[in-house]
């Protein structure tokens, strides 16, 4: 067998390597030691879960980190629950895997701390499970409130002893570990297991010994008052097992509550119980707490003060029911063996205003398959629900025992109320009657027979509005009147030509051409009012004739003719003629180094650029002819259309549309001209005829070159005729690593652009002259092109190939 040699070896693996684009990236891991996560800081912990986020770890994989480094499982949900409550990671899936197995010894705030901030809760169907997932409110225990009359003291609690007035004496005392608070020359008080009512008398009771004036009255100048009060409330272990977010031990304050230590825990998991929660002391059940009691009832029953190393225990639920439809909470409620729809319906607020309260649907599993059941509202006290039962309260029927209704032409068309014997006649007037629009020949009765046939009553409007018939009324009867123009064509008439305001109006009878005139607002100036066509469409049995044409006349004042008046049909179009040889005053303007420059009118259609320069005055002294302009306007612009095609295109998108679209969405064009010519021979081809709206531009003196684009710095260069193109660019800093530089071209002063031409390996740069720009395009965007992040990669690949040739053949 031949042995490839190690080149061969080298560049094979290298072929490979390339093929299947290596990327090797390296991560390291955040250098802040962890290991003493309560003595950090939180800018520290921020800076540890940026570096972390920053090199690619998530949450998990920086928890698996933590662990191979040998911290405990207590330090790693020490640091989960820090990243969280300061908002650097969420609650969500990435600490879910792990809510019922970790086990906390330690957690100095209970719960959430309520300067979350206000946000939405999303709404889970379980009712009270989203109570516990509230970020917005606080069940940490206040510790600023006055100690209650009943609360055992024990080790760890803090006493103040105050004395006062004949003698003055402040004691701040913890329970020792034996129960005791112990006293200069009195000796251990034992008041561990004492209420702070009974605790006080007993060492008000030993300071009696030594300060006889606590006996003494009030006013008596030897009283001696004293004062008792808890200054620090000790902490307790208390442990939280079962179907919990987060189970484990917990050091709780010792005024919390079995509600504060579930909060704590995050509340039971949509597995676990809300009626039966269980706290456990010495081996005996002390009491359940009934969360749902809490919720509706606002009942504190069960919510007991904890002691150390209480259990709670919250078992699987008992079962569950779901109630969905027209009840005020729909969700999935837990029931007790005990408990009847009645119960149900408490928990969920009872039934909407739109409800149907007498039988609701029961979906209940029997066997291997589901049936259906009607149950009677009004045996919810004995109806017991099973677990798995599914309700649905339907909604009332949208539907009226007393309607009847109309619509079209009326006044009030709407629904009103049925009476006895009520006629069409009767509801047309509870309408305000029928309006100067409705079709009086024939109206329509809309009823149901046995509510499910529908039939049509037809009547004539004219005969029951003059009592000649008239038609009682059924409930649920629907009347309609109808419209007597939507029954016909929607006839128009149509004006233009010299006109004011041309428009398209609705077919009126009557109207004369001098009428459409004033609606179309009047007359322009140049109006021929003896030349008026109007088209007329005829029907040409035919098919030769389409439409016929009448030329009238109209009275220039627009007042009342003495003679025939020329009434208008449906969908005639009036065209009013200009005067002939009527046009309108056409007007440009000169604007720079004129001698009298400024806005002038043409007299004759053929007048040129020179006989506006005689206008003018001629050029000033200061006139630079070779950068004059001419600027005219574009006659297929509409500023609408511009404004739409603008708002549709981002700054640096190119406009994609056709060329004739492109030349229609410019306002106006530069077009270049050559005034010395024009000015040496007026018979020059620059020497153009004038448009309404041109403006010629002459500027001053240029004595600069404009450099732009695609150049380290664009800038004023001052014009020399022995320099070149490249000259100017360099004098602006060079190209830059985008430049395009067989595409440069110039703009010259006129308007008029070159650009660089090519032949074979050569480039001809355009001329330049005072007061041109060079404009340097920038290269199109190669999509192919590596990224800084896939060089190093690559590179990194190629360093760990090369170590590992290099090893091989060692």
């Amino acid at each position: 067998m031949k042995f490839l040699s190690s080149r061969n070896v080298f560049f094979v693996c290298f072929f490979i390597l390339f093929c299947n684009s290596i990327k090797v990236i390296a991560q390291v891991t955040p250098d802040i030691d962890i290991s003493n996560i309560e003595n950090l800081s939180d800018d520290q912990l921020q800076e540890y879960w940026q570096k972390a986020k920053a090199q690619g770890y998530t949450m998990a994989q920086v928890k698996a980190l933590a662990e191979t480094k040998g911290l405990s499982p207590i330090k790693i949900a020490e640091l989960e629950r820090r990243l969280s409550q300061s908002g650097m990671i969420s609650t969500g899936s990435e600490t879910s895997e792990i809510e019922n197995s970790l086990t906390i010894d330690s957690l100095p705030s209970q719960g959430f701390t309520g300067n979350e901030g206000i946000e939405t809760i999303p709404k889970d169907p379980i009712f009270g499970y989203d109570f516990f997932n509230n970020r917005n409110i606080t069940f940490t225990p206040n510790l600023n409130l006055a100690t209650p009359s009943n609360y055992e003291l024990g080790p760890g609690d803090e006493i103040s002893i105050n004395l006062w007035g004949a003698a003055e004496n402040n004691y701040t005392i913890a329970v020792d570990r034996e129960g005791a608070v112990r006293l200069s020359n009195i000796g251990p008080v034992y008041v561990s297991g004492l209420t702070m009512e009974q605790a006080s008398a007993k060492i008000e009771s030993k300071l009696k010994n030594i300060y006889a004036g606590i006996n003494a009255p009030d006013n008596s100048p030897y009283k001696v008052f004293l004062s008792i009060s808890l200054v620090n409330v000790r902490t307790v272990q208390v442990n939280i097992i079962g179907e919990v977010k987060v189970p484990g031990t917990y050091s709780l304050s010792a005024l919390s509550t079995l509600l504060n230590a579930l909060y704590a825990s995050g509340g039971p998991t949509k597995e676990g119980t809300f009626r039966e929660i269980k706290l456990v002391r010495n081996g005996v059940d002390v009491t359940y707490f009934d969360i749902y009691d809490y919720l509706v009832n606002g009942s504190q029953v069960g919510n007991k003060t904890l002691r150390d190393q209480d259990v709670i225990i919250v078992s699987p639920y008992i079962s569950r029911v779901s109630i969905s439809g027209s009840v005020k909470r729909p969700g999935v409620y837990e029931l007790k063996p005990n408990e009847t729809l009645d119960n149900l319906l408490e928990f969920v607020g009872g039934f909407t205003s739109q409800a149907y309260k007498d039988r609701i649907i029961l979906e209940r599993i029997e066997g291997d398959r589901k049936i259906i059941k009607e149950i009677l509202v009004s045996n919810s006290g004995v109806t017991s629900l099973e677990d798995g039962d599914v309700l649905s309260v339907n909604k009332i029927l949208d539907k009226f025992k007393n309607e009847i209704s109309i619509k079209g032409a009326v006044l009030r068309p709407g629904r009103y109320e049925y009476s006895e014997n009520i006629t069409v006649k009767d509801l047309i007037e509870k309408a305000a009657g029928i309006n100067e629009k409705a079709f009086l020949q024939r109206g329509l009765i809309f009823r149901t027979e046995d509510g499910v046939r529908e039939s049509v009553i037809p009547f004539s409007v004219s005969e029951v509005m003059s009592n000649l018939k008239n038609i009682k009324l059924m409930p649920n009867d629907r009347i309609e009147i109808f419209n007597k123009y939507n029954l016909s064509e929607n006839y128009t008439l149509q004006i233009d030509g010299a006109v004011n305001n041309p428009i398209t109006i609705p077919y009126v009878e009557n109207l004369t051409v001098e009428d459409l005139v004033l609606l179309g607002g009047g007359f322009q100036d140049g109006a021929n009012e003896n030349k008026i066509d109007i088209y007329r469409r005829i029907d040409d049995d035919s098919y030769e004739t389409l439409s016929k044409n009448f030329k009238v006349s109209a009275n220039g004042k627009l007042t009342i003719s003495d003679g025939t008046p020329f009434f208008l049909e449906p969908n005639d179009r009036v065209s009013v003629r200009f005067l002939r040889g009527y046009s309108e005053q056409i007007k440009v303007s000169v604007n720079g180094e004129a001698n009298y420059p400024g806005n002038y009118t043409i007299e004759n259609k053929d007048e040129k650029i020179s006989d506006l320069l005689i206008k003018a005055g001629g050029l000033s002294p200061y006139a630079f002819t070779n950068g004059a302009t001419l600027i005219r306007l574009n006659p297929f612009y509409k500023e609408q259309s511009q404004q739409a095609t603008l708002s549709t295109l981002s700054e640096k998108e190119e406009i994609t549309g056709s060329e004739d679209e492109k030349i229609k969405n410019r306002k106006e064009f530069r077009v270049g001209i050559n005034l010395q010519n024009i000015m040496d021979d007026p018979e020059s081809k620059y020497n153009l005829i004038l448009k309404n709206g041109d403006r010629l531009i002459i500027p001053s003196v240029k004595q600069t070159v404009k450099v732009e684009g695609e150049v380290l710095v664009p800038s004023l260069v001052r014009f020399d005729d022995s320099r070149s193109l490249r000259d100017y660019i360099s004098m602006s800093g060079g190209f830059s690593t985008d430049a395009k530089k067989g595409k440069i071209y110039v703009v010259y002063p006129n308007g008029d652009i070159a650009s660089t031409k090519h032949f074979l390996f050569f480039r001809s740069y355009p001329k330049l002259k005072p007061g041109a720009a060079i404009l340097v395009p920038s290269k199109p965007e190669n999509k192919n092109k590596l990224s800084a992040q896939e060089v190093i990669g690559i590179g990194s690949g190629l360093a760990t190939f090369g170590l590992l040739i290099d090893r091989i053949f060692q």
